[in-house]
């Protein structure tokens, strides 16, 4: 625009541009008979992304390539940064909509969803509400109030020119505080890829079970494919290791304090059966295997056919295929580690 006057010739291009996006989006659903829904699950430091990419060579299934390089990329990681890209009064907003998503979502199911509720009743309590004192934030019964009104139905409260959202927001800590409000919009974002019936994936701790079974019976009635690999080790020192080399090498800021690896590791192998149990197919194979392509063969095959229809035999499960991936050992982590890092970081041998 300039002088208050669209630029034609831009307008078009761009028209032109998104059109072709999305009839090629479009050509390639008409290509695929079922959209898939692919979670990669593990504990922190475990080596989720780089086995995601050992998947696609290994096991050469289109819909899985399809779906990590052009399918809706539902990870935490990914939607945070994301939501944060977005303006910051948008971000408040979304703070907003987070309240009243959690609050069904635990009204529908307290057990699961009544943690999460508290804490997003907590963030505007004790955080938002010193942050913003114009709005008169209250927490009461359950229900969220913009001066005296509820939040809902009062958003221009939030337009208030005493309140810098931007300032707001960097009180917050980046990952606890937005956690809540982040699963919010993946939620957002899974239901417009469903409409769509886009492939989607996603890579999580895989510590809720529940919750994450939950996601994929929503998609797999949808009519997705629903694949699911758990990335998990026989030995925690595992991920604590490549935590700490990634600490040296500055990778991905090793964020991830121990307490916390080791706690979601225990919760994952005191609850894995629930995947095995909501699962058609229950396969394994390992890390190595995927990376020099050499998974049994009855793995690759099972993986490929993998279809929406449940087998009578056995029951109408959410889980098409599980697979559980087990890693290197912490002595193989620990010498490949020796080889990688460089003369001045490698001072812990």
């Amino acid at each position: 625009m300039k002088n208050g006057r669209i630029n034609i010739k831009n307008h078009n291009i761009f028209m032109k541009r998104k059109l072709l996006c999305e009839s090629l989006e479009e050509f390639r659903l008409l290509e695929q008979d079922e959209p898939l829904a692919l979670a990669v699950l593990g504990a922190p430091a475990g080596g989720k992304s780089s086995n995601m990419s050992s998947i696609i060579s290994a096991v050469k299934d289109a819909r899985i390539e399809d779906t990590i390089k052009h399918g809706v990329n539902l990870t935490v990681d990914v939607l945070r940064d994301e939501f944060k890209s977005q303006k910051p009064i948008e971000q408040i907003r979304g703070f907003m909509h987070a309240f009243y998503y959690i609050k069904g979502k635990a009204e529908e199911n307290p057990k699961e969803y009544g943690k999460g509720f508290k804490d997003i009743q907590l963030i505007w309590a004790d955080k938002l509400s010193k942050l913003m004192p114009s709005l008169q934030i209250q927490v009461k019964d359950n229900e969220l109030y913009f001066q005296g009104k509820p939040a809902i139905r009062n958003l221009k409260a939030l337009q208030d020119k005493s309140i810098n959202a931007a300032e707001v927001l960097q009180q917050l800590n980046k990952y606890q505080d937005f956690k809540r409000v982040v699963r919010y919009f993946q939620n957002k974002k899974q239901e417009d890829a469903i409409t769509k019936q886009y492939n989607v994936s996603y890579d999580e701790s895989g510590d809720e079970p529940a919750k994450i079974v939950g996601g994929l019976k929503q998609l797999h009635k949808k009519g997705y494919v629903t694949d699911v690999f758990l990335i998990h080790l026989k030995n925690v020192a595992t991920n604590l290791l490549q935590n700490y080399i990634r600490v040296l090498s500055g990778k991905d800021g090793g964020r991830d304090s121990s307490d916390a690896i080791i706690q979601s590791y225990l919760d994952i192998e005191k609850n894995k059966n629930i995947y095995k149990n909501n699962a058609e197919d229950n396969l394994k194979t390992s890390s190595n295997a995927l990376r020099q392509g050499k998974v049994k063969a009855e793995v690759v095959d099972t993986i490929k056919k993998a279809n929406v229809p449940d087998d009578p035999k056995r029951g109408d499960k959410p889980i098409d295929v599980f697979t559980e991936v087990s890693t290197r050992d912490p002595y193989e982590v620990y010498n490949a580690a020796a080889k990688e890092l460089s003369p001045e970081k490698n001072n812990y041998s």
